[in-house]
């Protein structure tokens, strides 16, 4: 539990309020929760702020709730996003930096300040930088690289040759350098391509749970900076994604895709292979991308196009829909 005056002084928050008010933890004003900060951005919410039971709210400047202690931002989601890991708990106390069942090859080389968890198999010449965490069951195979400061959750498998930046967290059960779908028909079979490559995730990127990141056939698939995966994404072999790139749940992304920076694919979008898509696009959910995009915006549709265009024809073909008597909305 801590003091709000503690907490605004540590982030260089304005305070207006009591500043001993206990805080017990953190909610959403729609969780309602006593003795707990909530944040508000905009005034709209200001009135279910004020018939909370909530103490104290994070609000953006110029923004107050009636007798309620705030905390002053420009961006409240943010203040809260980095007050959060003051609140955070302990994922799994381990008094030894290594767990007598880890299986450690002797050629390995362990940063200072690494914690190993029960049952991790780590290989050959793996490398594993200061202060990084490898969680329970996690599998490293050869020449694994992490950096520093990563987090490897429970049961995380990692091929060969791998490579992750620092700062890199990988949610449980992801899989990172499995062999690329690759087959050659040859006399009425389908033969095995071998994956040759491997996987290159640069620093700050998140990995979802149960997420699988393809090797490359021969060079690396690559993951840029502060790229975020969400959980059951898959990115097949050789595609190449930039800088702070979104990707949301079940999306799944062809061979040999290059994404530029900031590019948002919704949940459930579909890539097919070889394509480039540029910087600073969005593509809603459920779309698939099945052409080259050179232009930044939104897009959305079965195939894609202009966000705004394909809401205009989903509209007109409804109201044809309604307009019929036969139409299968009448049925």
């Amino acid at each position: 539990m801590l003091k709000l005056g503690d907490i605004a002084q540590r982030f260089q928050l304005e305070l207006i309020g009591d500043p001993d008010l206990a805080i017990e933890g953190l909610c959403g004003v729609s969780d309602n929760l006593p003795g707990h900060l909530s944040f508000i951005a905009k005034p709209k919410h200001a009135q279910a702020a004020r018939q909370s039971v909530i103490p104290a709210f994070i609000v953006t400047p110029g923004l107050t709730v009636d007798g309620k202690s705030c905390v002053i931002h420009p961006q409240p989601e943010y203040a809260i996003a980095l007050i959060g890991r003051l609140f955070e708990r302990s994922q799994y106390s381990q008094d030894m930096p290594v767990h007598p069942t880890a299986v450690i090859d002797p050629r390995a080389t362990l940063g200072d300040g690494v914690r190993i968890g029960p049952f991790v198999v780590i290989g050959r010449d793996v490398q594993i930088g200061a202060r990084s965490v490898v969680h329970a069951g996690c599998v490293l195979m050869d020449r694994v690289v992490l950096g520093e400061d990563c987090l490897l959750h429970p049961r995380v498998t990692m091929r060969e040759d791998c490579v992750l930046g620092h700062r890199v967290i990988v949610q449980p059960g992801a899989v990172i350098g499995a062999d690329g779908y690759g087959f050659v028909p040859h006399a009425g079979r389908h033969h095995k391509v071998p994956q040759l490559g491997t996987v290159l995730i640069a620093d700050d990127v998140e990995i979802g749970a149960n997420s699988t990141i393809d090797r490359g056939r021969f060079t690396a698939t690559h993951i840029g900076r502060g790229t975020k995966l969400d959980n059951l994404v898959m990115v097949a072999h050789n595609v190449q994604i930039g800088e702070d790139c979104l990707l949301v749940a079940q999306t799944g992304i062809s061979g040999s895709v290059r994404l530029g920076d900031r590019v948002t694919l919704a949940g459930q979008v579909g890539v097919t292979g070889h394509l480039n898509i540029c910087s600073d696009v969005t593509v809603l959910g459920k779309s698939v991308v099945a052409k080259h995009v050179l232009q930044p915006g939104v897009y959305a549709g079965i195939p894609i196009r202009p966000a705004a265009q394909w809401r205009q024809a989903m509209a007109w073909l409804y109201a044809q829909a309604n307009s019929g008597e036969d139409s299968p909305a009448k049925d």
